[in-house]
């Protein structure tokens, strides 16, 4: 075969084009970009799940938080305020409810200084099970009996409430 202008351009193409696949497969290790995102929070109402105090004496100053108002309880005394607050399941599965402060589960937490009470909760239970527009009406009890008012009595500055499915 003679070395024309023609074959060898037509070589180098093709090499080139062979290295290319080779080495330039379009797979990538790392990725990185900036994205703008805009959540909006729905009102408990709308939520998957809906949250709302329903005594008086416990709901806080601000209707988006919500708030127990702690200067109403008795101190050394146990304080019981039955169906205190209300959730609702406003999805389209049946969900797991249970009510956390750190790694303590606070439902059917007898002797706790908080903790949530409901009808249906068999003893030992520490979740609720809601299906679908089902609300639980739970009771709450703060227990205050320390011997020395100044002392940290322990109630949790905030709970973490958990909804989870069975499906996935």
């Amino acid at each position: 075969m003679r070395r024309t202008r023609r074959t060898v351009l037509a070589g180098l193409g093709t090499v080139a084009i062979g290295g290319g696949t080779v080495l330039a497969t379009g797979a990538f290790d790392t990725v990185e970009a900036d994205r703008s995102v805009d959540i909006e929070t729905a009102s408990d109402d709308t939520a998957l799940l809906g949250l709302e105090i329903l005594s008086e004496t416990l709901s806080g100053a601000d209707e988006a938080v919500i708030e127990f108002d702690l200067d109403t309880l008795n101190v050394s005394a146990t304080t019981e305020f039955e169906d205190a607050l209300a959730i609702t399941n406003n999805g389209e599965r049946e969900v797991t409810v249970s009510i956390r402060d750190g790694s303590d589960e606070l439902l059917d937490a007898d002797g706790a200084p908080m903790a949530f009470d409901h009808d249906d909760l068999a003893s030992g239970e520490t979740s609720i099970e809601l299906g679908i527009e089902q609300t639980a009406k739970l009771d709450v009890s703060f227990d205050v009996t320390t011997s020395d008012p100044d002392e940290d009595i322990g109630i949790p500055e905030t709970i973490t409430i958990v909804a989870e499915t069975d499906e996935e």
